[in-house]
C-alpha cells in the first residue's frame, strides 16, 4: 500500500474529515417510518414542495433518547432523525397511534427537510398554532396537540406554509345553535335521598351523602372514581345531546382533574378498551379533553372561566360529530367525538382521595319532550361506581 493510501486512511479516521468520507447521500429509513415519510412527500407535493430523499439522502432510525425526547433531528449530511423506541412502542398500543406517529415524524421532517425551528405560538382558543411546537416549555404546558379531524388538515397546511390563515376552529365565537334541547329529559338535583340516584352509603372505599341539596362523593382510595348513570331505552342517546352538571372540588392538589365522563364505561380498570370521552378541569384553571382509548388527553388549555376551588358548571353539547365545551356558561372549545358507542353512560370523575360535590345533573336530547316525575320513577336507570387508573398518567414527549 502506498504512502498516499496510508495518509488517506488516517485522515478518514479522524473527526475533522469524517463527513468527507461518509456517504452524504445515504438513504436509510427504518420500515416503521416509511409510510409516514411517503405521506410527508405526498402532502408536500400537493402544496408545491418536492422532495427526493431517496436520491438526496436521509436517515430515520430508532434510538434511546433521553431528556423526555420523542424525536431528535441531527443536521448532518445526510439529515439523520432519531425516534425514541420506547415511546414509539408505547403509543403504538393505543387508539390514535397512527396520527400520533404521523405527527411525530412530520414534526422531525419539518426540522430536517423544511428547516423549520420550534414554534410555540398559541391560537385564540388555546390550541398550539403548529405541530412544530416543542423545545422550551411555555408556562410548563404539555406538548399534547389535538392532531385530528379538521385540525389535521390545518396543521399540515401550516407545516408547509407558516403563513397559513388562522383556522375557523380557533374562534371563541360559538359556531352553532345549541338551543332546542329539553333540559328536563333526565335530571337530578339531589335535594332528597329519593332524588339522589346513587345509594347513600359509607363504604370501605368511598362515602356518598347529601349535603345542602348536593351529592357529596368522598373517595378513600388512590385510584380515580368514575361515578355514572346508565340510561336505558327509550332514553339511549345516539344522536345530538347536551350533558351538564355543577362540580365543586374545594380541597386537594390543584393539578388533580375532575369533570364529566360520557360514552361506554365498560370495565374501566385501565381504560384502554373503554370508549370514555372526558371533559375535565383542575384548580390551576386548566382544561382537558380526550378519550380513554388514546395514549393521553388531546390537549391542555388554560381557561380563565374556571373558578378554582369553587362551583364550576361544565356542559358539553354534541351536534353531529362535534362536541362543544362550556365552563360556567362560557364557550371554550370544540372537537370531534371519538366514541361510536351508544353514548348511554354519563357521569363524573372524582380524583384520588378527593371529595367532590355534585349538583344539577342534566342530560338532554335534541327536540325531546318533558318526562314527568312519575315517568322518571318508572324508568329503571342503573347507577354505577367504578375505580379506574388515572386519566393523565401519559403526556406527549418533547419533539
Amino acid at each position: 500500500m502506498s504512502r498516499f493510501s496510508y495518509l488517506f486512511l488516517f485522515f478518514c479516521s479522524t473527526f475533522l474529515v469524517f463527513t468527507s468520507c461518509k456517504d452524504s447521500k445515504e438513504y436509510s429509513v427504518d420500515s416503521s417510518f416509511t409510510k409516514y415519510l411517503l405521506r410527508f412527500e405526498s402532502e408536500g407535493a400537493s402544496r408545491g414542495h418536492k422532495f427526493d430523499p431517496q436520491s438526496t439522502g436521509l436517515i430515520i432510525e430508532f434510538g434511546n433518547l433521553s431528556n423526555n425526547e420523542a424525536g431528535l433531528t441531527h443536521f448532518e449530511k445526510p439529515i439523520r432523525i432519531q425516534i425514541d423506541k420506547t415511546y414509539w412502542d408505547d403509543i403504538s398500543k393505543s387508539a390514535g397511534a397512527d396520527l400520533m406517529m404521523e405527527d411525530l415524524i412530520f414534526h422531525e421532517l419539518g426540522h430536517g427537510l423544511l428547516k423549520r425551528d420550534h414554534l410555540n405560538t398559541i391560537l385564540k382558543n388555546g390550541d398550539w398554532k403548529s405541530i412544530m411546537c416543542g423545545g422550551e416549555k411555555v408556562n410548563n404546558r404539555s406538548w399534547n396537540i389535538n392532531y385530528r379531524g379538521i385540525r389535521r388538515s390545518y396543521y399540515i397546511d401550516e407545516l408547509f406554509n407558516e403563513s397559513t390563515p388562522v383556522p375557523s376552529f380557533a374562534s371563541l365565537l360559538l359556531p352553532v345553535d345549541t338551543t332546542g334541547y329539553n333540559s328536563l329529559n333526565v335530571s337530578f338535583n339531589f335535594d332528597t335521598p329519593a332524588q339522589s340516584g346513587w345509594t347513600i352509603v359509607d363504604s370501605l372505599n368511598y362515602k356518598i351523602s347529601l349535603d345542602n341539596g348536593r351529592l357529596r362523593f368522598e373517595s378513600k382510595v388512590s385510584e380515580v372514581y368514575l361515578v355514572f348513570v346508565k340510561i336505558p331505552n327509550p332514553l339511549t342517546i345516539q344522536t345530538d345531546f347536551t350533558y351538564e352538571l355543577t362540580l365543586n372540588y374545594p380541597v386537594g392538589d390543584n393539578t388533580n382533574q375532575y369533570g364529566l365522563i360520557f360514552g361506554s364505561v365498560g370495565a374501566a380498570s385501565s381504560g384502554t378498551n373503554d370508549q370514555i370521552e372526558f371533559f375535565t378541569i383542575n384548580n390551576n384553571k386548566n382544561m382537558y379533553t380526550g378519550n380513554r382509548t388514546w395514549y393521553s388527553y388531546f390537549t391542555e388549555l388554560t381557561e380563565t372561566s374556571v373558578f378554582p376551588n369553587g362551583n364550576n358548571k361544565l356542559k358539553v353539547v354534541k351536534i353531529g360529530q362535534m362536541l362543544y365545551y362550556f365552563i360556567n356558561n362560557v364557550y371554550c372549545y370544540s372537537s370531534e367525538i371519538v366514541t361510536d358507542s351508544t353514548l348511554n353512560e354519563f357521569g363524573f370523575l372524582v380524583p384520588s382521595h378527593g371529595v367532590v360535590w355534585v349538583d344539577n345533573l342534566k342530560i338532554s336530547k335534541k327536540g325531546s319532550t318533558n318526562i314527568t316525575s312519575k315517568s322518571k320513577q318508572n324508568i329503571q336507570m342503573e347507577f354505577r361506581i367504578q375505580k379506574s387508573n388515572q386519566f393523565d398518567l401519559n403526556k406527549i414527549k418533547n419533539q
